[in-house]
Protein backbone atom coordinates (compact mmCIF):
# COMPACT_ATOMS: atom_id res chain seq x y z
CA UNK A 1 0.00 0.00 0.00
CA UNK A 2 1.32 3.48 -0.84
CA UNK A 3 1.92 6.05 1.87
CA UNK A 4 0.23 8.77 -0.22
CA UNK A 5 -1.13 9.34 -3.73
CA UNK A 6 -0.66 12.30 -6.08
CA UNK A 7 -3.63 11.96 -8.43
CA UNK A 8 -4.31 13.96 -11.60
CA UNK A 9 -7.94 14.87 -12.29
CA UNK A 10 -7.61 14.25 -16.06
CA UNK A 11 -6.80 10.57 -16.66
CA UNK A 12 -7.47 8.22 -19.60
CA UNK A 13 -10.21 5.65 -19.07
CA UNK A 14 -11.17 6.85 -15.56
CA UNK A 15 -11.09 10.43 -14.29
CA UNK A 16 -9.31 11.36 -11.07
CA UNK A 17 -12.47 11.71 -9.00
CA UNK A 18 -13.53 8.15 -9.88
CA UNK A 19 -10.04 6.91 -9.03
CA UNK A 20 -10.20 8.84 -5.74
CA UNK A 21 -13.42 7.06 -4.78
CA UNK A 22 -11.84 3.71 -5.66
CA UNK A 23 -8.85 4.52 -3.43
CA UNK A 24 -11.18 5.52 -0.59
CA UNK A 25 -13.04 2.22 -0.82
CA UNK A 26 -9.77 0.29 -0.44
CA UNK A 27 -8.26 2.48 2.32
CA UNK A 28 -10.22 5.36 3.82
CA UNK A 29 -7.11 6.63 5.65
CA UNK A 30 -4.90 6.84 2.54
CA UNK A 31 -4.00 10.52 1.88
CA UNK A 32 -4.83 11.43 -1.73
CA UNK A 33 -3.75 14.81 -3.17
CA UNK A 34 -5.57 15.91 -6.32
CA UNK A 35 -3.64 17.68 -9.11
CA UNK A 36 -5.17 19.56 -12.06
CA UNK A 37 -4.43 22.23 -14.63
CA UNK A 38 -8.11 23.16 -14.71
CA UNK A 39 -8.70 24.25 -11.13
CA UNK A 40 -12.27 25.29 -10.38
CA UNK A 41 -14.01 25.76 -7.07
CA UNK A 42 -16.60 23.13 -7.98
CA UNK A 43 -13.97 20.49 -8.78
CA UNK A 44 -12.02 21.27 -5.59
CA UNK A 45 -15.14 21.04 -3.42
CA UNK A 46 -16.17 17.76 -5.03
CA UNK A 47 -12.68 16.30 -4.51
CA UNK A 48 -12.56 17.33 -0.85
CA UNK A 49 -16.01 15.91 -0.25
CA UNK A 50 -14.89 12.63 -1.81
CA UNK A 51 -12.07 12.44 0.73
CA UNK A 52 -9.07 14.16 -0.88
CA UNK A 53 -6.47 15.35 1.60
CA UNK A 54 -5.58 18.45 -0.45
CA UNK A 55 -5.78 20.04 -3.90
CA UNK A 56 -2.92 21.40 -6.10
CA UNK A 57 -3.04 23.34 -9.34
CA UNK A 58 -0.57 23.10 -12.23
CA UNK A 59 2.04 24.27 -12.88
CA UNK A 60 3.25 22.63 -9.70
CA UNK A 61 5.59 24.34 -7.29
CA UNK A 62 7.81 21.48 -6.08
CA UNK A 63 8.35 23.17 -2.72
CA UNK A 64 4.58 23.39 -2.27
CA UNK A 65 4.23 19.73 -3.28
CA UNK A 66 6.79 18.77 -0.63
CA UNK A 67 4.98 20.78 2.07
CA UNK A 68 1.55 19.42 1.14
CA UNK A 69 2.85 15.84 1.08
CA UNK A 70 4.55 16.20 4.46
CA UNK A 71 1.39 17.66 5.99
CA UNK A 72 -0.79 14.92 4.50
CA UNK A 73 1.57 12.18 5.73
CA UNK A 74 1.70 13.72 9.22
CA UNK A 75 -2.10 13.86 9.37
CA UNK A 76 -2.35 10.25 8.23
CA UNK A 77 0.11 9.13 10.90
CA UNK A 78 -1.80 11.06 13.56
CA UNK A 79 -5.08 9.45 12.47
CA UNK A 80 -3.52 5.98 12.69
CA UNK A 81 -2.11 6.77 16.13
CA UNK A 82 -5.46 8.12 17.28
CA UNK A 83 -7.26 5.03 15.99
CA UNK A 84 -4.74 2.79 17.78
CA UNK A 85 -5.00 4.65 21.09
CA UNK A 86 -8.79 4.78 20.91
CA UNK A 87 -8.88 1.02 20.37
CA UNK A 88 -6.42 0.46 23.19
CA UNK A 89 -8.40 2.71 25.52
CA UNK A 90 -11.60 0.85 24.65
CA UNK A 91 -9.93 -2.48 25.45
CA UNK A 92 -8.44 -1.05 28.63
CA UNK A 93 -11.83 0.33 29.66
CA UNK A 94 -13.36 -3.13 29.29
CA UNK A 95 -10.61 -4.81 31.34
CA UNK A 96 -10.64 -1.97 33.89
CA UNK A 97 -14.40 -1.78 34.36
CA UNK A 98 -15.14 -1.33 38.04
CA UNK A 99 -16.96 -4.40 39.34
CA UNK A 100 -18.53 -4.74 42.76
CA UNK A 101 -21.81 -5.45 44.55
CA UNK A 102 -20.77 -5.11 48.19
CA UNK A 103 -22.21 -2.15 50.16
CA UNK A 104 -18.84 -0.39 50.36
CA UNK A 105 -18.42 -0.44 46.56
CA UNK A 106 -22.01 0.68 46.03
CA UNK A 107 -21.16 3.71 48.16
CA UNK A 108 -18.09 4.32 45.97
CA UNK A 109 -20.27 4.17 42.84
CA UNK A 110 -22.68 6.70 44.33
CA UNK A 111 -19.84 9.07 45.20
CA UNK A 112 -18.27 8.77 41.73
CA UNK A 113 -21.62 9.49 40.11
CA UNK A 114 -22.10 12.52 42.34
CA UNK A 115 -18.56 13.82 41.72
CA UNK A 116 -18.95 13.61 37.94
CA UNK A 117 -22.04 15.82 38.05
CA UNK A 118 -20.42 18.59 40.10
CA UNK A 119 -19.27 21.75 38.31
CA UNK A 120 -20.17 24.17 35.59
CA UNK A 121 -18.44 22.47 32.67
CA UNK A 122 -14.95 23.98 33.00
CA UNK A 123 -12.17 21.61 34.06
CA UNK A 124 -10.49 24.39 36.01
CA UNK A 125 -13.51 24.85 38.26
CA UNK A 126 -13.79 21.20 39.31
CA UNK A 127 -13.09 20.52 43.02
CA UNK A 128 -10.16 18.27 43.90
CA UNK A 129 -10.84 14.57 44.55
CA UNK A 130 -8.70 12.48 46.94
CA UNK A 131 -8.91 8.69 46.50
CA UNK A 132 -7.75 6.65 49.49
CA UNK A 133 -7.08 2.94 49.68
CA UNK A 134 -4.49 0.21 49.86
CA UNK A 135 -2.21 -0.60 46.95
CA UNK A 136 -4.05 -2.51 44.22
CA UNK A 137 -7.60 -1.52 45.22
CA UNK A 138 -8.26 0.29 41.92
CA UNK A 139 -7.60 3.94 42.72
CA UNK A 140 -6.43 4.61 39.16
CA UNK A 141 -9.59 3.03 37.73
CA UNK A 142 -11.80 5.26 39.88
CA UNK A 143 -9.81 8.31 38.78
CA UNK A 144 -10.32 7.36 35.13
CA UNK A 145 -14.04 6.82 35.75
CA UNK A 146 -14.39 10.29 37.28
CA UNK A 147 -12.51 11.79 34.33
CA UNK A 148 -14.40 9.83 31.65
CA UNK A 149 -17.85 10.74 32.99
CA UNK A 150 -17.14 14.34 34.00
CA UNK A 151 -16.88 17.70 32.22
CA UNK A 152 -13.14 17.21 31.58
CA UNK A 153 -13.67 13.99 29.59
CA UNK A 154 -12.85 15.63 26.24
CA UNK A 155 -9.44 16.69 27.53
CA UNK A 156 -6.38 14.54 28.25
CA UNK A 157 -5.98 12.24 31.24
CA UNK A 158 -2.40 12.65 32.47
CA UNK A 159 -1.38 10.08 35.07
CA UNK A 160 1.67 10.83 37.21
CA UNK A 161 3.05 8.21 39.59
CA UNK A 162 4.86 10.34 42.15
CA UNK A 163 7.00 7.40 43.32
CA UNK A 164 8.62 6.94 39.88
CA UNK A 165 9.72 10.54 39.32
CA UNK A 166 13.45 11.16 40.00
CA UNK A 167 13.69 12.97 43.33
CA UNK A 168 15.95 15.72 41.99
CA UNK A 169 13.76 16.25 38.90
CA UNK A 170 10.23 15.99 40.31
CA UNK A 171 9.59 19.74 40.16
CA UNK A 172 10.91 20.02 36.61
CA UNK A 173 8.90 17.01 35.42
CA UNK A 174 5.66 18.24 36.98
CA UNK A 175 5.89 21.95 36.23
CA UNK A 176 8.33 22.11 33.31
CA UNK A 177 11.48 24.18 32.95
CA UNK A 178 13.02 26.92 30.85
CA UNK A 179 16.20 26.64 28.83
CA UNK A 180 19.22 27.07 31.10
CA UNK A 181 17.24 26.57 34.32
CA UNK A 182 19.78 23.98 35.45
CA UNK A 183 22.68 21.97 34.06
CA UNK A 184 21.42 19.86 31.18
CA UNK A 185 18.36 22.03 30.43
CA UNK A 186 19.36 22.72 26.83
CA UNK A 187 15.85 23.66 25.77
CA UNK A 188 12.54 24.65 27.34
CA UNK A 189 10.10 21.87 28.14
CA UNK A 190 6.48 21.95 29.36
CA UNK A 191 5.66 19.90 32.43
CA UNK A 192 3.09 17.18 32.97
CA UNK A 193 0.74 19.71 34.58
CA UNK A 194 0.67 21.74 31.35
CA UNK A 195 0.02 18.54 29.38
CA UNK A 196 -3.22 18.10 31.36
CA UNK A 197 -4.67 21.43 30.23
CA UNK A 198 -8.42 21.13 29.73
CA UNK A 199 -8.44 17.62 31.19
CA UNK A 200 -7.41 15.78 34.34
CA UNK A 201 -4.10 15.60 36.19
CA UNK A 202 -4.02 12.39 38.25
CA UNK A 203 -1.35 12.37 40.97
CA UNK A 204 -0.96 8.79 42.12
CA UNK A 205 0.80 8.24 45.48
CA UNK A 206 0.73 11.98 46.20
CA UNK A 207 1.95 11.31 49.75
CA UNK A 208 5.43 10.64 48.35
CA UNK A 209 6.00 14.21 47.14
CA UNK A 210 8.81 16.11 48.92
CA UNK A 211 7.89 19.28 50.90
CA UNK A 212 9.30 21.71 48.31
CA UNK A 213 7.08 20.26 45.57
CA UNK A 214 4.08 20.15 47.93
CA UNK A 215 4.21 23.95 48.25
CA UNK A 216 4.15 24.40 44.48
CA UNK A 217 1.36 21.83 44.12
CA UNK A 218 -0.68 23.80 46.65
CA UNK A 219 -0.34 26.86 44.40
CA UNK A 220 -1.37 24.82 41.36
CA UNK A 221 -4.52 23.58 43.12
CA UNK A 222 -5.36 27.02 44.51
CA UNK A 223 -4.85 29.12 41.37
CA UNK A 224 -4.65 26.53 38.54
CA UNK A 225 -1.45 28.30 37.48
CA UNK A 226 2.04 26.99 36.65
CA UNK A 227 5.43 28.69 36.60
CA UNK A 228 8.20 26.61 35.05
CA UNK A 229 11.49 26.07 36.83
CA UNK A 230 13.70 29.02 35.91
CA UNK A 231 10.76 30.87 34.38
CA UNK A 232 9.35 34.31 35.17
CA UNK A 233 5.90 34.00 33.64
CA UNK A 234 2.96 32.25 35.32
CA UNK A 235 0.54 30.51 33.00
CA UNK A 236 -3.05 29.60 33.87
CA UNK A 237 -3.81 25.90 33.22
CA UNK A 238 -7.48 24.91 33.61
CA UNK A 239 -7.63 21.27 34.71
CA UNK A 240 -9.20 18.91 37.18
CA UNK A 241 -6.86 17.48 39.82
CA UNK A 242 -7.38 14.01 41.28
CA UNK A 243 -4.93 12.63 43.84
CA UNK A 244 -4.59 9.16 45.32
CA UNK A 245 -2.55 7.60 48.09
CA UNK A 246 -2.24 4.44 50.14
CA UNK A 247 -0.69 6.36 53.05
CA UNK A 248 -2.32 8.03 56.07
CA UNK A 249 -2.01 11.70 55.13
CA UNK A 250 -3.47 12.76 58.48
CA UNK A 251 -0.61 11.03 60.29
CA UNK A 252 1.94 12.42 57.82
CA UNK A 253 0.63 15.96 58.34
CA UNK A 254 0.80 15.42 62.10
CA UNK A 255 4.51 14.66 62.01
CA UNK A 256 5.26 17.42 59.50
CA UNK A 257 6.01 15.15 56.53
CA UNK A 258 2.96 16.33 54.57
CA UNK A 259 1.66 19.89 54.51
CA UNK A 260 -1.60 20.23 56.41
CA UNK A 261 -2.90 23.02 54.15
CA UNK A 262 -2.25 20.83 51.10
CA UNK A 263 -4.16 17.96 52.76
CA UNK A 264 -7.17 20.23 53.24
CA UNK A 265 -7.04 21.36 49.59
CA UNK A 266 -6.76 17.78 48.33
CA UNK A 267 -9.45 16.36 50.58
CA UNK A 268 -12.36 18.41 49.23
CA UNK A 269 -14.09 15.32 47.83
CA UNK A 270 -12.66 12.17 49.47
CA UNK A 271 -13.53 8.62 48.49
CA UNK A 272 -12.11 5.52 50.20
CA UNK A 273 -11.82 2.18 48.44
CA UNK A 274 -12.20 -0.95 50.57
CA UNK A 275 -9.55 -3.69 50.41
CA UNK A 276 -10.59 -6.83 48.57
CA UNK A 277 -10.62 -8.93 51.76
CA UNK A 278 -13.56 -6.81 53.00
CA UNK A 279 -15.64 -7.04 49.84
CA UNK A 280 -17.29 -10.40 50.43
CA UNK A 281 -18.58 -12.10 47.28
CA UNK A 282 -16.97 -9.44 45.06
CA UNK A 283 -13.97 -11.79 44.84
CA UNK A 284 -16.10 -14.22 42.83
CA UNK A 285 -17.55 -11.45 40.62
CA UNK A 286 -14.11 -9.99 39.91
CA UNK A 287 -12.59 -13.40 39.21
CA UNK A 288 -15.27 -14.19 36.64
CA UNK A 289 -14.92 -10.70 35.11
CA UNK A 290 -11.15 -11.08 34.70
CA UNK A 291 -11.59 -14.63 33.42
CA UNK A 292 -13.85 -13.43 30.58
CA UNK A 293 -11.54 -10.54 29.77
CA UNK A 294 -8.30 -12.52 29.65
CA UNK A 295 -9.90 -15.45 27.83
CA UNK A 296 -10.90 -13.04 25.03
CA UNK A 297 -7.52 -11.28 25.08
CA UNK A 298 -5.49 -14.49 24.68
CA UNK A 299 -8.13 -16.52 22.78
CA UNK A 300 -7.68 -19.11 25.53
CA UNK A 301 -9.96 -22.09 26.19
CA UNK A 302 -10.39 -21.40 29.90
CA UNK A 303 -13.82 -19.90 30.49
CA UNK A 304 -14.96 -21.40 33.79
CA UNK A 305 -13.49 -21.77 37.28
CA UNK A 306 -13.91 -25.05 39.12
CA UNK A 307 -15.58 -25.04 42.57
CA UNK A 308 -12.20 -25.83 44.15
CA UNK A 309 -10.59 -22.89 42.33
CA UNK A 310 -13.37 -20.53 43.47
CA UNK A 311 -13.04 -21.80 47.04
CA UNK A 312 -9.28 -21.12 46.96
CA UNK A 313 -9.87 -17.61 45.63
CA UNK A 314 -12.61 -16.77 48.11
CA UNK A 315 -10.64 -17.96 51.14
CA UNK A 316 -7.44 -16.06 50.32
CA UNK A 317 -6.62 -12.82 52.15
CA UNK A 318 -5.51 -10.87 49.00
CA UNK A 319 -2.79 -8.57 50.37
CA UNK A 320 -2.31 -7.27 46.81
CA UNK A 321 -6.05 -6.63 46.43
CA UNK A 322 -7.74 -6.47 43.01
CA UNK A 323 -4.46 -6.12 41.12
CA UNK A 324 -3.18 -9.37 42.62
CA UNK A 325 -6.43 -11.15 41.76
CA UNK A 326 -6.19 -9.96 38.14
CA UNK A 327 -2.63 -11.30 37.86
CA UNK A 328 -3.64 -14.64 39.39
CA UNK A 329 -6.51 -15.07 36.90
CA UNK A 330 -4.33 -14.00 33.97
CA UNK A 331 -1.72 -16.60 34.91
CA UNK A 332 -4.39 -19.28 35.30
CA UNK A 333 -5.82 -18.48 31.85
CA UNK A 334 -2.36 -18.73 30.26
CA UNK A 335 -1.43 -21.98 32.02
CA UNK A 336 -4.69 -23.89 31.65
CA UNK A 337 -5.33 -25.89 28.50
CA UNK A 338 -8.88 -26.88 29.42
CA UNK A 339 -12.19 -24.96 29.51
CA UNK A 340 -12.54 -25.69 33.24
CA UNK A 341 -9.73 -24.04 35.23
CA UNK A 342 -8.89 -26.11 38.31
CA UNK A 343 -7.39 -25.05 41.61
CA UNK A 344 -3.96 -26.31 40.51
CA UNK A 345 -3.71 -23.36 38.10
CA UNK A 346 -4.55 -20.73 40.72
CA UNK A 347 -1.14 -21.01 42.39
CA UNK A 348 -1.77 -19.07 45.59
CA UNK A 349 1.01 -19.07 48.23
CA UNK A 350 1.17 -22.02 50.59
CA UNK A 351 -0.33 -21.30 53.99
CA UNK A 352 -2.13 -18.22 52.65
CA UNK A 353 -4.21 -16.41 55.25
CA UNK A 354 -7.97 -16.48 55.17
CA UNK A 355 -10.10 -13.40 55.00
CA UNK A 356 -12.96 -12.85 57.50
CA UNK A 357 -15.95 -14.96 56.63
CA UNK A 358 -14.00 -17.93 55.30
CA UNK A 359 -14.24 -21.08 57.37
CA UNK A 360 -11.58 -23.60 56.28
CA UNK A 361 -10.90 -26.79 58.10
CA UNK A 362 -8.98 -26.61 61.35
CA UNK A 363 -10.23 -23.24 62.57
CA UNK A 364 -12.37 -24.67 65.34
CA UNK A 365 -15.73 -24.12 63.54
CA UNK A 366 -16.41 -27.72 62.59
CA UNK A 367 -18.39 -28.56 65.75
CA UNK A 368 -20.23 -25.22 66.02
CA UNK A 369 -23.73 -24.33 64.89
CA UNK A 370 -24.29 -21.66 62.23
CA UNK A 371 -25.39 -19.13 64.88
CA UNK A 372 -22.29 -19.84 66.97
CA UNK A 373 -20.03 -19.38 63.94
CA UNK A 374 -21.76 -16.08 63.10
CA UNK A 375 -21.41 -14.84 66.66
CA UNK A 376 -17.73 -15.74 66.79
CA UNK A 377 -17.00 -14.01 63.45
CA UNK A 378 -18.77 -10.84 64.61
CA UNK A 379 -16.89 -10.87 67.90
CA UNK A 380 -13.53 -11.36 66.11
CA UNK A 381 -14.31 -8.58 63.64
CA UNK A 382 -15.23 -6.19 66.48
CA UNK A 383 -12.02 -7.07 68.30
CA UNK A 384 -9.93 -6.48 65.18
CA UNK A 385 -11.64 -3.12 64.58
CA UNK A 386 -11.40 -2.10 68.27
CA UNK A 387 -15.16 -1.97 68.65
CA UNK A 388 -15.83 0.17 65.57
CA UNK A 389 -19.13 -1.18 64.21
CA UNK A 390 -18.77 0.33 60.73
CA UNK A 391 -15.23 -1.00 60.39
CA UNK A 392 -16.30 -4.46 61.60
CA UNK A 393 -19.15 -4.48 59.08
CA UNK A 394 -16.72 -3.64 56.27
CA UNK A 395 -14.42 -6.45 57.35
CA UNK A 396 -17.31 -8.89 57.15
CA UNK A 397 -18.63 -7.49 53.86
CA UNK A 398 -22.07 -6.55 55.24
CA UNK A 399 -23.90 -3.26 55.74
CA UNK A 400 -23.80 -1.37 59.02
CA UNK A 401 -27.55 -1.92 59.43
CA UNK A 402 -27.09 -5.68 58.98
CA UNK A 403 -24.26 -5.56 61.51
CA UNK A 404 -26.43 -3.75 64.08
CA UNK A 405 -29.21 -6.30 63.58
CA UNK A 406 -26.79 -9.14 64.31
CA UNK A 407 -25.38 -7.36 67.36
CA UNK A 408 -28.88 -7.16 68.79
CA UNK A 409 -29.66 -10.72 67.71
CA UNK A 410 -26.64 -12.15 69.52
CA UNK A 411 -26.72 -9.60 72.39
CA UNK A 412 -23.17 -8.43 71.58
CA UNK A 413 -22.11 -5.08 73.01
CA UNK A 414 -19.93 -2.78 70.87
CA UNK A 415 -17.80 -0.48 72.99
CA UNK A 416 -16.25 1.51 70.14
CA UNK A 417 -17.75 4.16 67.82
CA UNK A 418 -20.51 3.38 65.36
Amino acid sequence: SPHAVLLDVRLPGMDGLQALRAFQQQDADLPVIMVTAYGTIETAVEAMRAGAADYLCKPLDLQEVRLVLERALDNARNRRRLSYYQGREAALAERSRIVGDCPAMQQVFRLVDRFTRIGSGSAGEMPTVLILGETGTGKGMVARAIHAQGPASQGPFVEVNCTTLPKDLIEAELFGYEKGAYTGATESKPGLAEAAEGGTLFLDEVGELPPAVQAKLLQLIEYKAVRRVGGLRTRNIPMRIIAATNRDLEALSGDGTFRQDLLYRLKVLPVELPPLRRRGDDVRLLAEHFLRSFSRKYAAPGNCLSPAALEALCSYDWPGNVRELAHVIERAVLLSDRPLIGAEFIGLPEGAGNRPGAAPEGNGFADLTLEEVEKRLITEALTASRGNVSEAARRLGITREAMRYRLQKHAIAADGPA
